[in-house]
């Protein structure tokens, strides 16, 4: 992967982030008080996910030339560990939450499904141009 192909990743992924953001503000004011907390979570991990796959659709359709699928993992990989890194820190430390209120958001058994944007994320580009081959 060349440091193009991480430029352009990187760009995308920021994209997203401000939309998972968005998103974020958009279901705090508008969904939960509507559809309630647990329906609003679905919901915006839902729409969160279509975001990340039309992203990761741009990306492999529009901006870049030439690669591998190990370059679409490696891709999904930087996406979902950003991701990740930046969840957390900010949660912790800008926003105060505590670890353990963090980490329940992964938790699948409780309903919470907001891992499935990183599986989306890791998996997206590959998936993307693998409908395109």
């Amino acid at each position: 992967m060349d440091r193009a192909m991480v430029q352009k990743s990187f760009e995308v992924w920021l994209f997203v982030a401000v939309a998972a953001s968005m998103n974020g503000m958009f279901r705090s004011l508008f969904l939960v008080p509507r559809i309630g907390e647990y329906t609003a979570h679905v919901l915006s991990v839902l729409m969160l996910m279509i975001v990340v796959l039309l992203s990761s659709s741009v990306l492999v359709n529009r901006l870049l030339k030439d690669y591998a699928n190990s370059d679409l993992f490696l891709i999904g990989s930087l996406w979902a560990v950003l991701t990740l890194s930046v969840d957390l820190v900010f949660e912790h430390y800008v926003l105060e939450i505590p670890w353990r209120a963090i980490l329940s958001d992964y938790n699948l058994s409780s309903g919470r499904i907001w891992i499935l944007v990183l599986i989306t994320e890791f998996i997206g580009p590959w998936f993307m141009a693998s409908n395109n081959r």
